[in-house]
């Protein structure tokens, strides 16, 4: 009778400890730095005229990188591996590419009260029969769509690239895509490429 008593406890308690095990998810390190970034580029627009015409995609974009034997290419902007990214980080930089593509835009975690559009919705006013922005002032106004990419950052989170746009109209649009250093407290833009306009 102890033998079974015994056995079990110890099937108790064993199944205890599995489903703890469960429940733990990793936490994703860089999801509050990202968030950080997001509220200060918001804030930053929430400082220009045009901030009441923004409508905000909800659909960021994601990171597509590329590492090779001499650089990272994140956004598309070749970056020399140096004392900022290097070499040695490359591990994390596809791993945090391979995190960006599961994000999750979590409106709630964004300080200030925006309005928003979805991926699906521009899809759907693409799809009308008259041309998209006719469809989407319709709806909206004369409003203008703002993205912004997933930040990405060096594995010191000490920088991160932004790309980002506006797109207000046929021919309408502008964007960039920048290197921002975090400078006491604050991003900075530190470098801007692939500036365009249309």
């Amino acid at each position: 009778m102890k033998n079974y008593l015994f056995l079990i406890v110890l099937l108790l308690f064993s199944c205890k400890k599995n489903d703890t095990k469960q429940k733990i998810m990793p936490k994703d390190e860089l999801l509050d730095l990202q968030y950080e970034v997001l509220n200060q580029l918001v804030k930053s627009d929430s400082m220009t005229s045009d901030f009441n015409h923004f409508i905000y995609s909800s659909t960021l974009s994601p990171v597509n990188i590329g590492v090779e034997d001499n650089e990272v290419s994140p956004l598309g902007i070749d970056l020399k591996y140096d004392s900022i990214f290097s070499q040695k980080d490359s591990v994390f930089y596809k791993n945090q590419e391979r995190n960006v593509l599961n994000f999750k835009f979590d409106k709630s975690r964004i300080n200030s009260d925006l309005k928003y559009i979805n991926g699906q919705e521009l899809h759907q006013l693409g799809n009308k029969k008259s041309d998209f922005w006719t469809e989407f002032d319709k709806k909206y106004g004369d409003k203008c769509i703002r993205r912004f990419s997933v930040p990405f950052f060096n594995k010191d989170k000490t920088m991160c690239i932004i790309e980002n746009s506006s797109s207000c109209g046929f021919l309408n649009a502008f964007g960039s895509t920048s290197i921002y250093k975090k400078v006491n407290g604050k991003w900075i833009i530190v470098k801007t490429f692939d500036e365009w306009v249309s």
